[in-house]
């Protein structure tokens, strides 16, 4: 599939206020640096203790934070660093670079998240349920009454989503088209609103007010330099027309939009907060929000070098550009738009901004506030956040600690070094940031640490009882030497650091980690190469944690869901003994027996494949109900599937929004070749054969079966010509009017018909595609209700 390129502008950069405040985060007198990184040590099933062996790697140090006393001392630490390791491309390895990683001190690279919003994955136990045992404790959902909410990790903590219900609504967003079902009587659309930019859209809603967080920002290519704009590019100029190039910038934006939900008929945006950086995620307790986002500095006008003879003048001419650099070129920026009103400015005093005592790069992780119950209107005077100078991947958050973790990567030069690998196994570690969170205060940072391996996902991470435990596998994921080891930490906080208090290793020697599941004194991880196996883990003394059981199984589960005090469904692949994965797989595993845990149930079906696999949230549980979406790679079966768990597995029921193989129809009008410019790219796309191109009204339904259609506004037409005339040519043609949208449809292999998520509302199951929202009753499975989401 293609997708429409909407092109925005980058975030306005403003001066920022300094703090003469600095709160104390040095390390207590008498502290020793040494290495507080964990270590694993060794246990075998049934064991009472584990070894905790002195951990390694001579020279490193705690990774605890220091805050920045004022904006001088902030930028006499960046320039000094950069200063060291700028090259002919900036700050980055080589022209698409800084994507790649940053250049660190030792020559290394640090890398980029590869996770999103929608990829930090796991799973949890719905609100609704009875309440958790000690045995099994289990997350939540956000609602009350009779409803399904998010299937989140911690009971209390809620996760954004695409859809969202209170009992008496619900409120969806797929592909920037946010719509209002009303619940009240016979459901019915009342209205859809098409958000502006982005893409990757998730949504809290509390009371008449919904608050959507997704990705955005600006792409560009580097081009030959004939303008000196600055100091050091007038230096250069001569030379740089020949041998240097000035690439335009890219930044990422995190994009909060506020929509007003008060009339149902009515949905206005009615605020908007852009902040320079990618959105990680979000959580919300009770009416307060924190989210996270990592931003890397983009404001440089960096000078690339077109060849190697440009090099040394690029390194001078960078070098003098972090010279005359300020604030603004360091200190992610936002800009809020509420009304009339727009402010902008730092999204940081530097006071609010710490750094690691080891280099972690030039990114900054800011946690931000926002109220639910004000709005985004009611942070006019200030945005409040605060920020470690390091790079963001994995948001876990239990109600008090809110925590962002960073892998630390190397580049691709040395993972093809064989030389390398078993060193690069050895320092492939996790740095976690701890921020305390509390109702009446704002976010504060509190603590960090490092743990050697790398995190799966949010699940990889818990807390219980004020200690964090995290479940890693050491060595890199890609090496050949079967060095990969999974392990559990338990962190304690001291003072700024996270120290490592108890641990144990020794699970899945050789394999890599597939899931991870912590409830309270119980824990749980899936390990797989070739066969599965299913570790119990006795949490229950947290400066001893030991593996009690192990049980192995063809197959792996991906994701974890309790079921009572005494029972855990798996769900992820079956596989041959070879390890080859064959299908979708089910288990329902006793562990009532925490050393002899069994797998009692199986459900499998080949050549299929769930979303719950890689997003928690697609998951839905009701009593003993459970819910889970369904795709065959044959097309066979496109829906969910529901399941009794009770003392084993049982399909009880499937629903599906495929409706029969016919030619697709639709409510819009479809577009011609005669409709538009000739030759331009929207005329090639009308006549290719292949797309099928329609306008519709702001009351069609839209859609063309089960293809996938893109959704482009009429007054964003304008991207597809190289001229206004060309894109009013366009309009007038095809006889589209304000409010009006293209939609540009392909095959898709049965995308827009594969349920994404489930609610439960009042005895009706809610399921939810990229095209469509669905009602089933749930005594008998009919349909009741379809409304289309374009």
């Amino acid at each position: 599939m293609r997708a429409f390129p909407v092109l925005v502008a980058a975030l306005a950069l403003a001066a920022t206020a300094c703090s003469p405040n600095s709160p104390t985060a040095t390390p207590a007198p008498g502290d020793d640096p040494a290495d507080d990184r964990a270590t694993p040590g060794t246990t075998t099933p049934g064991s009472t203790t584990s070894t905790v062996e002195p951990s390694g790697g001579a020279g490193r140090r705690p990774r605890f934070l220091t805050p920045f006393s004022d904006c001088s001392t902030f930028l006499d630490h960046v320039k000094g660093e950069a200063r060291e390791r700028v090259g002919p491309y900036g700050l980055e390895q080589n022209p698409w670079g800084h994507w790649e990683g940053d250049v660190l001190a030792d020559g290394t690279v640090e890398m980029m998240a590869e996770e999103s919003a929608a990829d930090d994955s796991g799973g949890g136990r719905i609100g609704n349920e009875s309440a958790p045992s000690a045995t099994v404790a289990a997350g939540g959902d956000s609602g009350d009454g009779d409803f399904t909410g998010t299937n989140v990790q911690e009971l209390g903590v809620d996760e954004p989503d695409i859809v969202k219900t209170d009992g008496e609504r619900i409120i969806a967003v797929s592909e920037n088209r946010l719509s209002y079902i009303d619940l009240a009587g016979d459901p019915q659309l009342t209205d859809s609103l098409t958000i502006p930019e982005g893409w990757g859209h998730e949504l809290f809603i509390r009371g008449d007010r919904a608050l959507l967080f997704t990705n955005g920002g600006q792409w560009g290519y580097p081009m030959p330099v004939d303008v000196a704009s600055t100091d050091a590019e007038a230096e250069f100029a001569d030379a740089a027309t020949v041998d240097v190039f000035a690439p335009e910038q890219f930044g990422p934006a995190t994009m909060i939009v506020e929509v007003d939900l008060s009339n149902p008929s009515d949905l206005r945006i009615t605020a908007s907060l852009r902040i320079e950086g990618q959105y990680l995620s979000a959580r919300a307790i009770d009416d307060r929000v924190r989210l996270a986002v990592t931003t890397p500095p983009v404001g440089l006008p960096w000078l690339y070098p077109q060849n190697e003879n440009g090099e040394s003048r690029a390194i001078d001419a960078n070098r003098e550009i972090i010279d005359e650099s300020t604030i603004d070129d360091w200190m992610p920026s936002y800009e809020l738009q509420a009304g009339d009103t727009t402010t902008s400015g730092t999204l940081l005093d530097c006071d609010r901004a710490h750094r690691p005592a080891d280099f972690s790069g030039f990114d900054m992780i800011s946690v931000v506030d926002l109220d639910l119950a004000s709005g985004l209107g009611g942070s006019l005077d200030r945005v409040d956040a605060v920020g470690v100078m390091a790079s963001g991947q994995t948001v876990y958050s239990s109600t008090d600690r809110f925590y962002v973790a960073t892998t630390e990567w190397v580049g691709a030069d040395t993972v093809n070094d064989e030389s390398l690998l078993v060193e690069w196994s050895e320092d492939y570690e996790t740095d976690i940031h701890a921020f305390a969170i509390d109702p009446d205060e704002p976010t504060e940072y509190v603590a960090s640490g490092t743990v050697a391996g790398g995190l799966l996902n949010q699940f990889s991470l818990d807390e219980h009882e004020g200690y964090l435990r995290a479940i890693t596998t050491d060595g890199s994921p890609w090496n050949r030497d079967d060095l990969s080891e999974t392990h559990l930490v338990v962190f304690e906080e001291q003072g700024d650091r996270l120290v490592v208090v108890g641990q144990v290793g020794g699970l899945g020697k050789g394999e890599q980690l597939y899931s991870a599941r912590m409830m309270g004194d119980v824990g749980f991880a899936v390990t797989f190469r070739q066969i599965d196996p299913f570790y119990v883990l006795d949490l229950s003394d947290p400066r001893n944690p030991t593996v009690t059981g192990e049980l192995k199984i063809p197959g792996f589960s991906t994701y974890l869901h309790p079921v009572g005090d005494d029972h855990v469904l798996g769900i992820g692949q079956n596989a041959t003994e070879d390890g080859a994965v064959t299908g979708l797989k089910l288990s329902l595993f006793d562990v009532s027996d925490p050393a002899d845990p069994r797998e009692v149930s199986v459900w499998t079906v080949d050549g299929a494949q769930s979303p719950v696999e890689w997003d928690h949230r697609a998951f839905q549980m009701w009593g003993s109900t459970a819910v889970v979406p369904v795709q065959t790679w044959d097309q066979r079966f496109n829906g969910a599937i529901l399941f009794d768990i009770g003392a084993g597995i049982e399909e009880i029921g499937r629903v599906t929004h495929v409706r029969g193989d016919g030619v697709p129809t639709s409510d819009c009008r479809a577009i011609t070749g005669d409709d538009v410019p000739r030759d331009t790219e929207l005329w090639w796309m009308v006549t290719d054969g292949y797309s099928h191109i329609q306008v519709c009204g702001g009351d069609d339904v839209g859609g063309w079966g089960n293809w996938y259609c893109d959704v482009v506004p009429i007054d964003e037409l304008q991207y597809w010509f190289g001229d206004p005339g060309a894109a009013e040519e366009a309009i007038a043609g095809i006889g589209a009017g304000d409010g009006d949208r293209i939609e540009i449809c392909w095959p898709d292999g049965g995308y827009q018909e594969a349920i994404q998520r489930s609610l439960v509302v009042d005895g009706t199951l809610w399921t939810m595609t990229p095209g469509a929202i669905q009602g089933n009753a749930l005594d008998g499975l009919g349909v009741v209700a379809t409304f289309g989401l374009r």
